[in-house]
């Protein structure tokens, strides 16, 4: 059972990564854009929910946790371009709930990993545990504030999906190109190439924010 969810895990992620990377250089807002969108979301929440699956049989703690932050990440990235819907605002409290729920555990882990050794918690010290925390709390923030407003800004609602679809993709980069760099060829990874494409996705997400940030505020607003 664990071989086939490693593979499956495997594959979900290099699709992902692939179709992750289309999505950054097709026109955003093509039909293209969109089906290839479809291919990411779908990939990228089942490699979380297997990468979860497979680091709680191996017992990597973060992991775990990090699984489940990618499928609610995507999750309510995909949600963030639909119009409100009752079913829709229900779904966002209970996928808000899921996100306290991953606070607890990464505070939880945060403050074990302070006393106890790294090799307790899967190779992961505190500071780790501390980042995606923190990126956990900024996205609960973002939410609470959909969820407690009438109107919000298409601008909001569009970098609030941005960043929680490229993120997810700079994580599984990542967790290839640096996490498995032994796997790759040494001249690869003592010139450096690997750190390219995950550099890449990080300057992608910065760009596109950024960009969205300093245009013109929409004069509509999703209600």
């Amino acid at each position: 059972m664990l071989t086939f969810l490693l593979i499956f895990h495997i594959a979900m992620g290099t699709i992902g990564i692939i179709s992750g990377f289309c999505v950054i250089a097709i026109k955003k807002g093509s039909a293209l854009h969109k089906r290839i969108g479809r291919v990411f979301f779908i990939t990228m929440f089942f490699m979380g929910l297997s990468g979860c699956l497979v680091a709680w049989v191996k017992h990597i703690p973060l992991s775990m946790l990090n699984g489940g932050l990618v499928c609610y990440l995507v999750l309510t990235a995909l949600m963030a371009m639909r119009r409100n819907t009752a079913a829709l605002i229900k779904l966002s409290k209970g996928l808000f709930v899921f996100g306290l729920l991953l606070v607890t555990g990464y505070s939880s882990y945060f403050y074990f990993a302070l006393g106890a050794s790294s090799t307790l918690n899967g190779g992961f010290g505190p500071s780790a545990f501390a980042v995606f925390g923190l990126i956990t709390v900024y996205a609960l923030g973002e939410d609470l504030c959909f969820l407690l407003s009438n109107r919000v800004s298409k601008r909001f609602m569009l970098i609030r999906h941005l960043w929680r679809m490229l993120f997810p993709l700079f994580m599984a980069s990542a967790a290839v190109f640096l996490g498995q760099a032994k796997h790759f060829p040494v001249l690869l990874v003592k010139n450096g190439v690997l750190i390219i494409p995950v550099a890449f996705v990080l300057l992608c997400l910065f760009y596109w924010v950024g960009k969205t940030w300093v245009q013109k505020r929409t004069s509509g607003a999703l209600s």
